[in-house]
């Protein structure tokens, strides 16, 4: 009697496990945010991060676990439900039909003895109806008596228990059932349990028991699970966040720590990186002082190009890759013997040559420099030419880094405005006439217009070459 006590509909249960979620969310919360921040809210953010998310979390298992629990409650008593009405109904009706009942119309004495029986089942259950019906849909005996020897539609649960298949159910009451016995309920649990005789399907019982003595017991299930499963998981859950709350505070100290350690990891990288850019530009100038006409060029072309660069819209590590590559990009006129660098007058062939040969020479001597690695295509392309014909290569166009297109638009601009031992140096509209006429041939055409608009007084060029 008792197994049949625990079914609920799916509806009424979310509705229910809803709020119970509700009240175990308030309380949770509130413990949570006096236990960890006494009320201050701009306290531990970090953690309180943690507390939001994990709240989340541990609500969404305890909703999860409770719908599975409950849905689970439900399927246990709904199969132990079938499987005792089934035993009832054989041990109490069946013994008294005989195939040859569903055959023909019972008895008045037959049907005396079913109502007998059947109060019998009553006192031993929850049973509060019963039809038996044959396979044409005969109502072969009711505990409502009116429905007796009527025939109905076979619907689609009495056509699955035809086929020897237990349906069972929860519905509304319909208003032709409505006896003293049904009247009092709005819904009702109906099982269909197939009658077998010799392996073969002659009939169907059809029970009714009330739902809402049932849903009462499920509730109260329910409920018991629900207390110890939020007990459970908000000691868990407390538990957990006390452990978290002392690894937060171990976590702040270290943080700030650590924090300290790189102000001074940074402050200390500002000062080296100051000395490393002015140990480059030492270097630099130490390359140019060997011809006092060139004093200083590498650190105006450098300027120049950082200039366009920032025109063209580099991001900032390949900007300092460009400024290194400016700075050492003549390096290789180390290899070039003094006669021939400070030559007054015009080089010959076999001269020229060895100009040519200053890139690929600088290469030689910086590849072995780790943090120069990266420099070494752009310093060997910045003499190639962006129709082709340059040198050392011969590429053309897209083939040439960027950054070496933007150093020979500078290096040429540096190089016609500054003296030399053979002549003067260019003015500055002179020499912007000249790029602009190998603009598309010698030039990117795109790093020419950026060039263009670079303010070349601005930068203090013309104070460089004072000093130098």
């Amino acid at each position: 009697m008792n197994s049949m006590k625990f079914l609920m509909p799916v509806t009424k249960r979310c509705y229910w496990l809803k709020s119970q979620v509700k009240i175990e969310l308030l309380l949770i919360i509130r413990i949570t945010f006096f236990m960890l921040t006494g009320g201050n809210m701009r306290r531990l953010s970090l953690l309180r991060y943690f507390t939001i998310y994990s709240l989340i979390a541990f609500v969404i298992t305890g909703v999860v676990l409770s719908f599975f629990i409950s849905n689970h409650i439900k399927n246990d008593q709904l199969e132990n439900t079938r499987e005792i009405t089934r035993l009832t109904l054989n041990a109490l009706l069946k013994k008294e039909l005989a195939p040859d009942d569903f055959s023909s119309t019972l008895s008045k004495e037959k049907l005396d003895t079913l109502q007998i029986k059947f109060n019998q089942v009553i006192e031993a259950t929850d049973i509060i109806m019963i039809k038996i019906w044959d396979k044409n849909g005969n109502i072969l005996y009711s505990s409502n008596s009116s429905l007796t020897s009527q025939n109905f539609a076979i619907d689609k649960e009495l056509k699955e228990a035809l086929c020897n298949k237990s349906i069972i159910k929860i519905s509304e009451l319909d208003n032709q059932l409505n006896t003293n016995a049904l009247n009092s309920f709005n819904k009702v649990v109906k099982i269909y349990e197939p009658i077998e005789f010799s392996g073969s399907v002659t009939g169907v019982f059809e029970v009714y028991i009330p739902y809402d003595r049932i849903q009462h017991h499920v509730k109260v299930l329910n409920r018991t699970v629900a207390i110890i499963m939020s007990l459970g998981l908000l000691i868990l859950y407390l538990l957990l966040l006390r452990i978290i709350y002392n690894s937060s505070k171990t976590l702040i100290s270290q943080n700030q720590s650590l924090l300290d350690q790189k102000f001074k990891l940074e402050e200390s990288y500002r000062k080296l990186n100051s000395t490393y850019k002015s140990t480059v530009k030492t270097l630099a100038n130490a390359i140019d002082v060997r011809d006092p006409y060139t004093a200083g060029h590498s650190e105006r072309v450098a300027k120049i190009s950082l200039e366009v660069g920032k025109m063209l819209g580099l991001g900032s590590s390949q900007l300092e890759l460009l400024e290194l590559a400016a700075l050492f990009h003549d390096v290789g006129k180390l290899g070039i013997p003094d006669e021939i660098l400070k030559k007054p007058g015009k080089l010959t062939d076999y001269e020229f040559e060895i100009i040519k040969a200053h890139p690929q020479t600088g290469v030689n001597i910086l590849e072995n420099i780790d943090f120069l690695k990266q420099t070494l295509p752009i310093i060997l392309h910045h003499h190639e030419k962006f129709s082709g014909g340059g040198y050392p290569s011969g590429i053309k166009g897209d083939e040439i880094p960027i950054e070496s297109r933007i150093i020979a638009v500078a290096d040429t601009y540096d190089a016609m405005t500054s003296d030399r031992p053979y002549r003067k140096g260019l003015p500055h509209d002179d020499a912007i006439y000249e790029i602009v006429r190998m603009k598309g041939t010698q030039f990117d055409s795109k790093i020419v217009d950026a060039f263009l608009k670079v303010d070349i007084e601005q930068l203090g060029i013309n104070a460089i070459k004072l000093t130098n």
